[in-house]
């Protein structure tokens, strides 16, 4: 066989496969579709915490002062406190004073009438002591003494003037100026004045020098 047809045949083989490789298809993979990028969160602001409401605090109370009276520039200061219906608090205020003093006297028929509430200073502790006057004479003492160290009761009333006091109406003087007597009115039927006084030693101890006496304080109908 002539060499040139086994050099065409050898270019027919060719061909023929070449033209078989370009038709045949490659099988496709498996198409793979993008992830879906997810959306990124906002940024989520600290919470703080929620503070609870604010509780009202409670309601001031009125006073139970109802009024007072002094003895002029630095003396004696008399208050007077209401506790209730029948009951009062007589106040007298002297931090230099050696004696103090709570008067409760009657007005009209009755002006001669009064009750003396005296403390002083004594050697071991305050001399306490109550003096009924009917008018103008002494006609009862009582020796409240007892009261401030604790062995006795103290207590009574005036007669006339319907005015009482118990043991545990009583603020001793410890230093603070103060002498204080609750003092009971369920049945006063007639206007009263309420006035006090204090003492201090002029010029020896135990030596009590002049009273000094605030003005009057009316309780009562007028």
């Amino acid at each position: 066989m002539s060499t040139r047809p086994a050099i065409t045949l050898l270019l027919v083989m060719l061909l023929s496969a070449v033209a078989a490789a370009c038709g045949s298809s490659v099988p496709a993979g498996p198409s793979i579709a993008p992830s879906p990028v997810a959306p990124s969160a906002a940024a989520t602001p600290p919470s703080r915490p929620s503070l609870p409401p604010a509780t009202p605090g409670p309601a001031p109370t009125a006073t139970p002062i109802v009024g007072g009276v002094d003895g002029g520039a630095g003396g004696p200061m008399l208050t007077i406190e209401q506790l209730d219906e029948d009951t009062i608090l007589a106040t007298i205020a002297d931090p230099r004073a050696r004696a103090w003093r709570i008067t409760v006297a009657g007005t009209g028929a009755l002006g001669g009438d009064r009750w003396d509430l005296v403390a002083e200073v004594g050697d071991v502790g305050p001399v306490i002591s109550a003096t009924e006057i009917r008018d103008g004479t002494v006609v009862d003492e009582l020796d409240l003494t007892p009261f401030w160290d604790g062995t006795a009761a103290a207590g009574g009333c005036h007669a006339t003037l319907q005015v009482c006091l118990d043991s545990g109406g009583f603020e001793i003087p410890e230093g603070d100026g103060l002498f204080s007597v609750r003092l009971e009115l369920p049945q006063a039927q007639v206007p009263l004045v309420i006035r006090g006084a204090t003492a201090r030693w002029d010029g020896e101890p135990f030596v009590l020098g002049p009273w000094t006496e605030t003005e009057a304080f009316p309780w009562g109908e007028g």
